[in-house]
């Protein structure tokens, strides 16, 4: 009875409920109920304890609305802007247990405490493991704590970058490079070692960082920068030694920092997290829970109101369409432009903040996503916000809009046009294959792959994608109100720091998502008694749209893991390999994971599987597999 097609669908949804079961769950309880004597006003204000671990990160894998350990940095600062207008709330105690977040993301988060700190309210940090981007957001606070036998770690910037013309030659593959700029690319897959457009690049790249991760710890602890610099060369330090140096404050276990500041401050403890399934006593009740959850995320589109839209632009931009799904991950041509159709026309919002995380990827895609934008911008002011990376597809994707804001360590730039190709002749030597060859028309084999590209072919290539730069060039002109020949200057591919893209023209301000927030309610002259909502888009997914996007019915039952597991950082080489299966002119950035030392940044549940030897849950074999 329970194996026929009929019952599929009910099969797939119970494996995805119960998968989610076991799963220890926190979220923001802000709607949670408390009984009439809680409710009564308490002259005792609060300390909220939250706690910030590797499971704080920039987005979820699904664009759904579910419950699980994952929590994004933006619901931690709206969650710290309530916090703040809380009158029973006295201050704050962050117990940082690592951050596996890049630096423009660490940058907003202390933004959003230096915001808190504005109501006149403290807050004190506690390093568990004293890793360097946990240190930088303690920074920001008024008071640092760490343990006796903890330590803290504070290396400065440093990157490895990896060469692998001859990792790919052993394969038996080539890659053919195009490029438009003599920036554009630096070589990763056909070379063996940079060339001096690559270290004078990315050398600059580095000491813009450089210069804002010492002036992060001088200005939190009130020391020179040639101090920090100092301190940075040494890098490791023990408790003691960290405090003698003016480093850190207090050296404590936690439960003793936090009832000495209970007893100082005559705090009372707070409970910020709250299971959100504590109540669920059957399978009913957690269906009941996650449709609740689903429902109240579509409803918060239909208040009334002005609203303001943050529209999402996340992943590489590519020209298929897996579904809203995964919206979180991949920047998909049609379903951006219908998303930006259904801002259009609500009438209730009345500005728009795009919000770029992106090293681009389709020259056709972010083009039709420019001028889908530039309609918007014409009946309603659109202001750029750029994140981590906002680089080639990412910054032509922002040229429309009205300004543009980046972080001091944002990536952007990269204005350039690729083609890459690869082939297998090396491999089909190697195997002794025979290649026999027929063809109607000259470039019918073009990108077969059997052998590398001819002269005539490239200088074809070369001259085609120069049409794509020069357009690229001309609508960078028209929204930067730049003469083309200065922005041919700054582009040829060049990379560059949000505060060096400042200097140049590149973006108009350095800030977060909320400073673009509040210039976009200026611009829409939304009065600043006027109550306005913040409404995130691409609108999360329904049930149905979810199982669109896996796919179907067994792809339901993947999303036990994906929905409660971090977006992953598509890695360079699966782009590469998405990327260089047709010949095409691409507005992308062809950079490794430049906020990691060492590459990607780990996701903390493949550690801790890897540690438990249980097998790898990789939502990343998801994306953009050829």
């Amino acid at each position: 009875m329970w194996t026929n097609d009929r019952n599929k669908p009910l099969l797939a949804l119970l494996a995805f409920v119960i998968g989610l079961m076991p799963t220890t769950v926190f979220a923001f309880d802000d709607d949670a109920e408390t009984n009439a004597d809680e409710e009564k006003a308490n002259p005792i204000k609060k300390l909220v304890e939250i706690n910030i671990d590797p499971f704080l990160v920039p987005a979820r894998a699904l664009n759904v609305p579910l419950p699980g350990r994952v929590r994004t940095s933006q619901e931690l600062l709206e969650r710290l802007e309530k916090l703040a207008e809380d009158d029973e709330v006295g201050g704050v105690l962050l117990n940082l247990d690592g951050l596996s977040l890049a630096l423009p993301h660490v940058e907003d988060l202390r933004q959003g405490l230096f915001e808190f700190r504005k109501s006149g309210k403290k807050v004190r940090s506690f390093l568990n493991s004293g890793d360097p981007n946990s240190y930088l957001l303690a920074c920001a606070s008024d008071e640092i704590a760490i343990a006796p036998s903890g330590a803290l770690t504070i290396p400065g910037i440093g990157r490895v970058f990896t060469y692998m013309r001859g990792y790919y030659q052993m394969q038996g593959i080539e890659y053919d490079v195009i490029t438009a700029g003599k920036f554009k690319y630096p070589g990763f897959v056909n070379q063996r070692e940079p060339g001096d457009a690559f270290t004078s690049e990315y050398g600059a790249l580095l000491d813009s960082w450089y210069g804002d991760y010492v002036k992060m710890i001088a200005e939190g602890r009130n020391l020179s920068e040639e101090k920090v610099k100092e301190l940075i060369d040494i890098g490791l330090y023990e408790p003691e030694s960290a405090k003698n140096r003016e480093l850190v404050d207090v050296i404590s276990y936690y439960d003793d920092y936090r009832e000495r500041i209970l007893r100082r401050e005559k705090f009372k403890r707070a409970r910020d997290f709250e299971s959100s399934l504590a109540r669920v006593t059957s399978l009913q009740d957690l269906l009941t829970e996650i449709t609740k959850e689903m429902q109240d995320a579509q409803n918060r589109y239909k208040q009334v109101g002005p609203k303001i839209a943050v529209l999402h632009a996340r992943g590489p931009i590519v020209d298929m369409n897996l579904g809203a799904g995964f919206a979180s991950s991949l920047i998909m041509r049609d379903q951006m432009v219908k998303t930006i159709e259904e801002i259009r026309k609500n009438k209730t919002v009345r500005a728009v903040v795009l919000h770029i995380d992106s090293p681009g990827g389709s020259a056709y895609a972010s083009d039709i996503i420019w001028r889908a934008l530039k309609e918007l911008d014409a009946e309603k002011p659109v202001i750029a916000c750029m994140s981590t990376v906002a680089a080639s597809g990412g910054y032509y994707i922002a040229a429309p809009c009205r300004l543009i804001y980046a972080q001091p360590t944002t990536v952007t730039g990269s204005i350039g046009v690729i083609a890459m190709l690869a082939n297998q002749a090396s491999a089909i030597n190697r195997m002794d294959i025979n290649v026999y060859e027929m063809k109607r028309g000259e470039r019918s084999l073009l990108g077969s792959g059997h052998k590398g590209l001819s002269n005539d072919d490239k200088d074809f290539l070369h001259s085609w994608i120069m049409e794509t730069y020069d357009q690229f060039l001309s609508r960078v002109a028209e929204g930067r109100k730049m003469p083309k020949e200065e922005v041919k200057k700054l582009a040829g591919g060049r990379i560059y720091s949000g505060r060096d893209a400042l200097e140049k023209g590149l973006v108009d301000r350095l800030g977060s998502l909320s400073d673009a927030v509040d210039a976009v309610r200026q611009m829409a002259n939304i009065p600043e008694s006027a109550e306005v909502k913040l409404v995130h888009y691409p609108r999360p997914s329904s049930l149905g749209e979810l199982a669109e996007s896996l796919f179907g019915v067994t792809g339901m039952m993947q999303a036990a893991t994906l929905a409660d597991s971090p977006a992953p950082q598509i890695t360079l080489d699966r782009q590469l390999k998405f990327f260089t299966r047709t010949v095409a002119p691409l507005c992308w950035s062809p950079l490794p994971d430049l906020h990691a030392p060492f590459g990607q940044i780990e996701r903390p549940e493949d550690a801790a599987r890897e540690l438990l030897g249980l097998p790898a849950l990789d939502a990343k074999q998801n994306l953009l597999v050829p």
